[in-house]
């Protein structure tokens, strides 16, 4: 017998399409000079976004209350990413992916992935105000972004084909965005991502990670904001 969890995240597994129709693929792709419709390896940004403290916030709530919250929280988040040019890629669970640069082509792809994550971080307190005004332990985030070459394109069975980027860059975006509470901070970027846009954010370097087996250790920093 399916419990409450269950149902939750088949509720969530319903809303997602939804989401994903707010601005649609194939609009984005009419008229589109993309030099890879079909996929290939190109250089992307990749943005993770996580949600912390949703689950002890929302054990008392009703599923259709929980779900209310994770309808606002999404719409809320991914309305930087459409603002800044990016992709909606996929939810994974109360997890965001979206691109910028795929599947069109994006100048200053690496500053507009920062500029949509700092986005994001101003408009968390305006959920937090909504749903838990008297919350000392409201909802956090953590935002990884990476930019790395990537393949872009449709990947899957002919049963059901998604467009999506895969590839080592994509996991160091995603571990980038768990990273965070180590450091206590809730933007961390790669290096590469840094090096595209230096001279316009402010940054704290952290220590170097890797993801084992794969991959040499790469620096990492802490976002801070933009220059002035």
């Amino acid at each position: 017998m399916p419990n409450e969890s269950d149902e939750f995240d088949e509720l969530l597994e319903n809303l997602r399409p939804n989401f994903r129709c707010l601005k649609p693929l194939k609009e984005q792709l009419v008229d589109s000079s993309d030099p890879y419709p079909n996929g290939g390896e190109k250089e992307v940004s990749i943005l993770f976004v996580n949600l912390y403290g949703v689950e002890r916030l929302t054990v008392q709530m009703e599923v259709e209350t929980r779900v209310e919250l994770f309808n606002h929280y999404c719409g809320v988040m991914v309305e930087p990413i459409f603002n800044h040019r990016g992709t909606l890629d996929k939810y994974i669970d109360s997890t965001i992916m979206a691109v910028f640069n795929s599947p069109l082509p994006l100048e200053n792809h690496a500053l507009m992935a920062i500029k949509a994550a700092l986005a994001m971080r101003d408009r968390l307190p305006e959920i937090n105000s909504s749903w838990f005004p008297e919350e000392h332990h409201p909802l956090r985030i953590g935002i990884g972004i990476n930019t790395d070459r990537v393949f872009c394109g449709n990947v899957g069975s002919p049963q059901g084909m998604e467009f999506t980027a895969v590839g080592h860059g994509v996991n160091v975006a995603n571990h980038l965005s768990q990273q965070g509470q180590q450091y206590g901070c809730d933007i961390l970027i790669g290096q590469k991502t840094y090096e595209s846009c230096a001279e316009y954010v402010q940054v704290r370097e952290r220590d170097s990670t890797q993801l084992k087996p794969e991959g040499n250790p790469f620096k990492v920093y802490e976002l801070i904001g933009l220059n002035a």
